[in-house]
């Protein structure tokens, strides 16, 4: 199948970084298909000072840190750098996948340890608690600091405190929907066949509500494929009613090699 675009759905910030990665990719393997950028989820930073002056404190006491994704990181570094705050170096850190850890290696923030599950197939709330309980044996007492968004799963949080660890957690960001007054939206082509690719359930949430909104009629989407990280995303996806759907391992190295293929395969 030949793809007019390729349709990417992640937050602004990440969408360029992205964006870049395969036009860059496209030009040195001459393949002529546009990138777009539709950012179904808008990322809102919360940046009240007194959140940053309880959760610099917490941080303090705490052994280990945890960030839910790379937005968890990002929102809460800009958060404590905004107040002038500057994270404990004595910390450890949780993160469930490879682009969080990444998000903090190019931010120059250095801590103890930064544990993930070691394989991509589990980069998930699940994966991590199983990576943790081999990190350390022992949680009674252990203090953590969860950052978040507002929302979403407390899957890890559970786990940690049926282990008997004390738990406290921030939310530094919320999520929106994208405006259907944003340009992006004038980039659809419902008449031809795009490639898209989601890493959340919720932008598929976001993007059923926004079609109703524009008056779209999601029946176009079966002319579609969807590239897809987890079987929660795969499910939401095919509730839209995509016509092919490709469910891949967690992390870039492994979407821009599917992107190729997928891409060259249409040529």
């Amino acid at each position: 199948m030949q793809f007019s675009k390729i349709i990417i759905t992640r937050p602004q910030t990440q969408n360029i970084k992205l964006q870049k990665r395969l036009s860059k990719m496209f030009l040195e393997h001459q393949i002529n298909v546009p990138v777009i950028s539709l950012p179904l989820i808008e990322i809102v930073s919360i940046e009240q000072e007194g959140l940053a002056q309880s959760m610099h404190h917490a941080l303090l006491h705490a052994k280990w840190v945890s960030f839910v994704s790379p937005n968890a990181f990002l929102m809460s570094n800009q958060l404590l750098t905004k107040h002038g705050l500057k994270w404990p170096s004595h910390l450890r850190v949780a993160v469930v996948g490879g682009g969080s850890e990444q998000s903090i290696i190019d931010a120059g923030i250095s801590f103890q340890e930064i544990v993930k599950p070691t394989d991509s197939g589990a980069w998930d709330s699940e994966g991590l608690w199983q990576a943790l309980q081999k990190a350390q044996s022992e949680w009674q007492d252990c203090r953590m600091v969860m950052i978040h968004g507002e929302g979403g799963r407390n899957f890890l949080a559970e786990h940690l405190k049926e282990a008997g660890a004390h738990i406290e957690d921030f939310s530094v960001y919320q999520r929106q929907g994208l405006s259907i007054n944003h340009s992006a939206w004038k980039l659809l082509d419902p008449t031809h066949s795009s490639l898209w690719v989601f890493n959340s359930s919720q932008a598929g949430d976001f993007l059923a509500s926004r079609l109703s909104e524009l008056e779209i009629d999601l029946n176009f989407l079966r002319h579609d494929t969807a590239i897809v990280s987890h079987p929660r995303i795969y499910e939401k996806i095919h509730e839209l009613g995509f016509g092919s759907i490709q469910m891949i391992e967690p992390g870039d190295e492994e979407l821009m090699k599917t992107i190729f293929q997928l891409c060259k395969t249409a040529l």
